[in-house]
């Protein structure tokens, strides 16, 4: 029974805000404790402190909504979602923030409805503030923010990733708060996401611009790898190493993740999808089993720390010694800028063209990544020559 009223009190704290919101004119919302340090606002909440564009008491700068009247779309993750008009006010919330961050950062104008956002690692804040330092308002909420601190923002629209979408976005729409949901776990479903965002965004020219950039992209590795023979392919074992407190472990992605989705795309043979049982997440595994795979080439991402130093580290390792992997050398870091390229990122895109250039050589030499790299930047995000150069390139000095 406590419970019952505990729900009942906290649903009618977050109706009365609302009311009291659409019956007078809105005050600036008060934003998160923060600290100064010259230009640059530090948000103590977020795991990583990094600057994020300044917090103003400007009111919030929105574009001219090209349709009016309602909106219906499926969003990426299968659910229709309805939307009184184009949003003004999007909130991003829940886990893996920075891959939905970076993904509707692609829209041009988008940055300027953020209301409030969470943000989870990565270097998310710095990236988002190069792509779009005029962001007047970005606020951010406390990690695992519920409805209580989400619907004082009164958004038109919250987005989360699909693993947000039970507990959160149930509760949202309980108070008629519309939330959308974005998969992004393959190349097909990133398609799917980016299409939603076009239609949610009154945008869909965009969304055609962008699926068609990576299209075409998907297309010139593929007729680079046409007719390579199963005998032509390596065998590839992609590893997420860590250390806690000494301890090294292993794990490898399931068959369904993107990671392995890239090592086929770029003419390799993934070699440990015998052991997916069909679970939901990475799978441990030890040094016996890397040994007895015995794999020819290996890709290694650390997501605390360098990969490319980790695998340099893993090459010297007496250990891993009589590897044919260390024998000939084929132990690589996955690159990484402000994400690593191996993520469910918009980045992905680039770490399938640097490991098709990694596994298959001979039939990439064509490809000129740090050329790839600056285009990417320019046709996505709108970066110029000089922000690309001063801040993009310097963190990928193994491109080459």
């Amino acid at each position: 029974m406590k419970t019952k009223t505990k729900l009942f009190s906290l649903v009618s704290i977050i109706v009365m805000l609302l009311v009291s919101a659409c019956s007078s004119s809105p005050a600036p919302v008060a934003a998160p404790t923060t600290s100064v340090t010259g230009n640059e606002v530090v948000a103590p909440t977020v795991e990583q402190n990094t600057a994020v564009p300044a917090v103003t008491e400007e009111p919030l700068v929105t574009t001219e909504a090209k349709t009016e009247g309602p909106i219906t779309f499926t969003d990426g993750t299968g659910r229709e979602v309805s939307l009184p008009a184009v949003p003004q006010r999007i909130v991003v919330a829940g886990k893996a923030t920075p891959y939905v961050l970076d993904t509707i950062f692609l829209f041009p104008d988008v940055a300027e409805k953020l209301v409030a956002l969470e943000l989870r690692n990565f270097d998310t804040q710095t990236f988002l503030g190069l792509v779009d330092p005029k962001v007047k308002v970005s606020p951010m909420l406390e990690k695992d923010s519920g409805p209580e601190q989400i619907a004082p923002y009164q958004p038109d629209l919250v987005i989360v990733k699909n693993v947000s979408l039970g507990k959160l976005g149930s509760a949202l729409q309980e108070i008629s708060i519309p939330v959308m949901g974005m998969n992004l776990e393959t190349p097909e479903f990133f398609y799917e996401d980016i299409r939603a965002l076009g239609k949610a965004f009154d945008n869909s020219a965009r969304a055609d611009e962008i699926i068609a950039y990576y299209h075409k992209i998907e297309k010139q590795l593929s007729d680079r790898l046409a007719g390579l023979e199963e005998e032509d392919k390596p065998s590839v074992l992609v590893l997420q190493y860590s250390e806690d407190g000494g301890e090294v472990s292993f794990k490898v992605p399931p068959v369904s993740y993107l990671q392995t989705t890239m090592v086929e795309k770029a003419g390799g043979s993934p070699i440990w999808t015998e052991i997916d049982a069909g679970g939901d997440g990475w799978i441990q595994i030890g040094l016996e089993q890397i040994a007895a795979w015995n794999p020819e080439m290996v890709f290694v991402v650390n997501y605390n720390g360098d990969s490319v130093e980790t695998a340099q580290k893993l090459m010297a390792s007496p250990t891993w010694a009589g590897l044919k992997a260390v024998e000939n050398q084929q132990i690589f870091g996955y690159p990484a800028d402000f994400a690593s390229w191996d993520l469910i990122d918009p980045r992905w895109i680039l770490g399938q063209q640097w490991m098709a250039t990694v596994i298959q050589p001979q039939r990439t030499t064509d490809i000129d990544l740090r050329a790839q790299v600056v285009n990417f930047y320019h046709e996505m995000y709108g970066l110029s020559d000089e922000e690309i150069s001063n801040s993009i390139l310097p963190l990928l000095d193994e491109i080459k």
